[in-house]
């Protein structure tokens, strides 16, 4: 009776903990990427306190810089990219007229049945400003999520971390006194190679992309491009794509950067794939050391992009180097409780072939005794190498 009410609570309380990360998805979110950004800036807030000996005063001056250099990016780059997106505006509104106008009488028969089915610029304008059509225009993370929320969660996950890194030490040892005494300081351990392996990723990353970013928007600007800071920006995103980020950084070149063969779209691509390859080879090694497993981010990807949207893409990486982690660290534990398992049958054959050896009777040289001593001394042996090891 005792081992089912035990199985329906255990039910009860993990049913309870689904419903609420259901219910409080959004909030847990923040806080995760609230960490990863506190991990990420912990070793530039330890090394300025070192240095002025006061913890509060270093907190201050990194988060100020990273709240100036943000709203410089912003301000100064968002000009460019409004440009930039008129510009894309106005060239489609002109491809479209011209496409419209011109396909209906091309001698292929594709582009006259593309260009009979499409709509005219008014009905076309007409649907982009309707209510469906705006809903496509909004950046989803979750439903009926504008823009302007998307700027709202990156404040909250700057002042959570402001919080997380002024107060880590209480925060830490209120969540270690959680586990058994026994297990606190593995706990605390595999605690703190998360932060550290987090905060290595998420710094080397944004420092890449922001490199890559600049690099490839004033090197598309000075090739002659017509949208430099839009494809930098590109560029910036979807080099954090593992395996195909090149791949779909200088896909948009063939598109905007004339045509492949040209001088212009030939170089422009080339750029970028150095630009790459540079950051990836040269850069990333020098500010994350440690490995990871593009597979497990790009499953994380996938799975968190479906539930959370553009937060959830943003959390997969963290995420899925912190699993990595978890697991490398869990690793030995596991091994070492399977390795003593085994070290114990050991002993309980050794047992047993000592009782059997008292029980043959018969001269020491006999057959089955030469047998029992040889396997004995087998499994003395291996008893004595995993003692060993």
């Amino acid at each position: 009776m005792k081992r089912v009410v035990w199985y329906i609570g255990v039910i009860a309380i993990t049913l309870l903990i689904l419903i609420l990360l259901w219910q409080f998805s959004i909030s847990i979110v923040l806080f995760a990427l609230s960490l990863a950004v506190s991990s990420a800036l912990k070793p530039l807030i330890n090394r300025i306190a070192g240095k002025i000996k006061s913890k509060r005063i270093a907190l201050g001056l990194v988060y100020s810089g990273i709240t100036a250099v943000i709203l410089i990016f912003v301000l100064v780059g968002g000009q460019f990219l409004l440009e930039d997106i008129q510009k894309a505006t106005d060239d489609f509104v002109v491809s479209y007229e011209r496409i419209k106008t011109h396909w209906p009488n091309d001698p292929s028969s594709f582009r006259q049945t593309v260009g009979e089915q499409l709509p005219s610029s008014t009905e076309l304008s007409s649907a982009l400003i309707s209510e469906e059509g705006m809903n496509i225009l909004i950046v989803n993370g979750w439903p009926g999520q504008e823009l302007f929320s998307i700027f709202g969660y990156f404040a909250i996950i700057l002042v959570l971390s402001i919080y997380w890194s002024a107060d880590q030490l209480r925060f830490e040892r209120i969540s270690v006194n959680l586990f058994p005494v026994d297990m606190r300081a593995k706990a605390l351990h595999i605690w703190r190679s998360i932060e550290k392996g987090v905060g290595s990723y998420l710094g080397s990353e944004i420092i890449q992309s922001t490199l890559a970013g600049l690099i490839l928007g004033l090197g598309y600007w000075m090739i002659g491009l017509r949208y430099p800071a839009l494809l930098g920006l590109w560029g910036a995103i979807a080099r954090l794509i593992p395996w195909f980020g090149v791949f779909l950084a200088v896909l948009p070149l063939l598109v905007f950067g004339g045509s492949f063969l040209s001088i212009k779209g030939l170089f422009s691509i080339l750029f970028a794939v150095i630009v790459l390859l540079l950051l990836k080879n040269f850069i990333e090694p020098r500010l994350n050391q440690r490995s990871k497993n593009s597979l497990l981010i790009v499953l994380f990807v996938i799975i968190l992009a479906e539930a959370f949207g553009f937060i959830g893409i943003l959390l997969a990486p963290p995420l899925a180097v912190a699993a990595q982690i978890v697991l490398r660290e869990l690793y030995p534990l596991l091994a070492q409780r399977r390795y003593s398992l085994e070290l114990q049958e050991a002993y309980q054959l050794k047992k047993q072939l000592s009782r059997v050896r008292k029980d043959i009777r018969g001269p020491a040289s006999s057959e089955p005794m030469q047998y029992v001593n040889q396997l004995y001394q087998l499994v003395r042996q291996a008893i004595s190498y995993m003692q060993r090891y």
